[in-house]
Formats: C-alpha cells, sequence, structure tokens
C-alpha cells in the first residue's frame, strides 16, 4: 500500500472528475490524502480518502481579480492566472498542512502548472497530472492568439516565479514549460477521439474517458414533473463561475416560454435570482444547484457554457449541446464538438432570444446532432474510465 497525496484546484470542474479516479484507488488499498477546501469535504470523503483543508475564499475564482477567467487572447494570460493567482495562494498552504508527513506519488491537478512539480520536487516523490480538460499537444507559444502587452505579461510571471522558485528552493522553469504536461503518468479525462490531435502525444498520456461518479449529496430533485409536462427537456447550466448573468436567464426565458418542452435551469448557488423570480415561466424549473449527472440523463439538449467537464458530462450520456463560450479553454471546446458534428456554438456578444430559441429547436430535432452526440459518448465509455486509470497508476507507482 502506497500513501497518496492528493492537491486539485478547488473548482467544480477539476474536483468532481478527480472522485471517481480517488474512490478506485481507495478501493484498491491506497492510502489517499486529498487536500483540498472545506466547501468539496464531504464529496472527497466518500471516496474513502482522508481529507485536509485550507482556507480559500468561497466563490474566489468569480471575484478575485487575478483568479477571475477571462476571455484570454493569449496564452501568457492563463499563464498569469496560474502562476500569480492559483500557485501563490495554493503552494504554501498544502506544504504546511502536510509539513510532517510523507507520501510515495503525488496526484495534482493541470490547473495547478508549474505547482504541481513544485510539490513533487519539494517531496522528492514522482507525480501523476490529472487533465480536466484537453491535453496541450505544444508548449505555449507568444506568437498564438492576439497581439497584446505580452511583455509586461512576461515581466510579472517571470517576477513572480522568480520569487517562488527562490522561496521554495526549486528549479525554475522556461515560461514555455510552466504549463507543460511533465509528469510521469499524466491521466486525461477524455477519449483519443475527441481530444484533438491526439496522435502528437506521447505514451505518458493516458486517455481514460469522462469521469462519472454519481453524487451521494445531490440535492433532491421533482423528476416527475418531467414526465408529467413535456416529452422533451432542455438544461441550461452555465457552470459555477460564470452563472451571475441574469440577463442571459431572461433571455433563456423569452426563448423557450412559448416552446412544448421542459426546462430545468441551474442558476448557481452564488447567484441572487430575486429580481427576476417573477419573470420565470411555467415550463421552468429553476434551482440554485441541480445535480448535473442526474439531470442529464433526463436531457434533450444541454444549453452550456462549454467548460470541458460539462461537455464530457452530456456527451457521457449522447446528449448534444448548445454551446456559448465564455472564456478559458471554452472556445476550444466548443469548436472541437461543433467539429464533430454534436452541438451548436452561439456568441455571447451577440444573442438574441430568437437565435437561442433556433439553436435549441434545431439540436433538438435534427438527428444528427444526437447522432454525433453518441458517436463520442460511446468513444469515452470505451475508455476504460477511473478503474483503467487507478490500474495503470497502481502498476506504475504502487508499492510493493
Amino acid at each position: 500500500m502506497a500513501r497518496v497525496l492528493v492537491v486539485i484546484t478547488p473548482a467544480e470542474g477539476h474536483v468532481n472528475p478527480s472522485l471517481g479516479l480517488i474512490t478506485e484507488l481507495v478501493k484498491l488499498g491506497e492510502d489517499v490524502v486529498y487536500v483540498c477546501v472545506e466547501e468539496y469535504r464531504s464529496r472527497i470523503e466518500q471516496t474513502g480518502a482522508k481529507v485536509m483543508t485550507y482556507p480559500f475564499a468561497e466563490d474566489a475564482f468569480s471575484h478575485e481579480p487575478t483568479l477571475k477567467p477571462l476571455a484570454y487572447r493569449h496564452p501568457y494570460q492563463f499563464l498569469h492566472m496560474v502562476t500569480c493567482g492559483i500557485i501563490p495562494r495554493m503552494i504554501p498552504e498544502v506544504l504546511r498542512l502536510i509539513e510532517h508527513e510523507t507520501f510515495d506519488y503525488l496526484i495534482y491537478d493541470s490547473l495547478m502548472g508549474w505547482g504541481g512539480q513544485i510539490l513533487a520536487e519539494k517531496l522528492g516523490i514522482p507525480s501523476v497530472c490529472t487533465i480536466a480538460s484537453f491535453a496541450s499537444v505544444e508548449p505555449a507559444s507568444i506568437e498564438n492568439g492576439e497581439v497584446i502587452n505580452t511583455r509586461e505579461l512576461y515581466e510579472a510571471i517571470m517576477n513572480k516565479a522568480k520569487e517562488i522558485a527562490t522561496t521554495y528552493k526549486v528549479s525554475l522553469p522556461a515560461v514555455e514549460e510552466m504549463m507543460a504536461h511533465n509528469a510521469q503518468l499524466n491521466i486525461v479525462y477524455t477519449s483519443r477521439y475527441f481530444q484533438p490531435r491526439a496522435e502528437e502525444l506521447h505514451d505518458r498520456f493516458l486517455f481514460t474517458g469522462s469521469s462519472i461518479i454519481p453524487r451521494e449529496d445531490a440535492p433532491e430533485f421533482p423528476f416527475y414533473l418531467l414526465r408529467e409536462r413535456h416529452t422533451k427537456t432542455v438544461y441550461i447550466s452555465m457552470g459555477t463561475i460564470l452563472n451571475k448573468n441574469l440577463e442571459f436567464y431572461k433571455l433563456c426565458f423569452d426563448a423557450l416560454k412559448d416552446q412544448p418542452v421542459n426546462v430545468v435551469l441551474s442558476s448557481g448557488k452564488y447567484t441572487d435570482i430575486t429580481s427576476i423570480e417573477g419573470m420565470i415561466p411555467d415550463n421552468f424549473i429553476v434551482r440554485p444547484y441541480v445535480a448535473q449527472i442526474e439531470i442529464l440523463q433526463h436531457a434533450d439538449v444541454f444549453v452550456t457554457h462549454a467548460g470541458m467537464n460539462s461537455v464530457s458530462e452530456a456527451l457521457y450520456f449522447d446528449v448534444p449541446l448548445v454551446m456559448i463560450p465564455m472564456t478559458s479553454d471554452q472556445p476550444f471546446v466548443a469548436g472541437r464538438v461543433k467539429e464533430l458534428g454534436a452541438g451548436i456554438v452561439l456568441d455571447q456578444h451577440h444573442l438574441n432570444a430568437i437565435q437561442l430559441q433556433e439553436a435549441i429547436m434545431e439540436t433538438l430535432h435534427n438527428p444528427i446532432y444526437k447522432e454525433q452526440a453518441h458517436l463520442i459518448g460511446k468513444s469515452l465509455k470505451e475508455a476504460g474510465g477511473c478503474t483503467f486509470a487507478a490500474t495503470a497508476i497502481m502498476q506504475q507507482f504502487a508499492k510493493v
């Protein structure tokens, strides 16, 4: 039995995919210590792992300037968020918690970037990187994206990186390597079919498909209403970070209020919808939080921001998508879904109720979208899942 340290960025789309893998490792006898924030304690404890928590402001990715996602126009903007936002907040807290602990290997989240390798170097142990989006085929390049003030970003990144390297007495990577997948094993929660340019990735990348695990703490939902009202159901969720746009919710009301469909809208735990409650149409069910895996098994179309975790869960259940990407990797993910024919992409900046209605109705009634979603879903199911991932980790790292 090996002792395993797990450190995942405290965000729904990164914690949730890790839970199935950790459950399987615990079943196989590994002693797992999962370091995260108190908000996720209950669902992590359901895996059988021990939980250690550190302070991290709730909803920090929505309101803290350095962490708040942008419509990234250049890789340095994303790297700045990781190096100047995530690493300084997470790494000191993790090292403080495990100061007197020893581990045999580390599992860390790719969103931590260089932070994962800092922990591995400090502890002197091998590492596994879990990738909740597509794997990067090549290092970030200064030529990618629009021309912005890259010099200022570069200087801010490197100044902070030098400070971190000095503080923790670790090696300083080149800027191009700070987000590289340099772990001994990289678990990618998608399939080779869905991953762009998968043939260019080396054999340290393991494609395991969507990580699907039932949530024991999922809130109750009146599924019987979906059977009593209409035959088709539209599910709308803009994730847990970009879900406070009440004007968008009003747009959804206008687009679907007269349509013969059930609409389930997840408005967000931190979103105050008091001002629009009187506008909610009769065919809508609005909840602050919906157990997504459960509702997707009843949905016919998913309107989403195209976060990778949401997209993967939808496609696993063969649900086609209407995507309104906003930030981070969302445009890239949405583009891949569109390329494979499983959904429609809309522009958030030029969107009205008629366009949204037409996209949803097209996706609902044109069978090609469902067929293509099924093809991707089939590849995700056949990839091997968390059991495959856990077995691979055990073969490489477990103690005899």
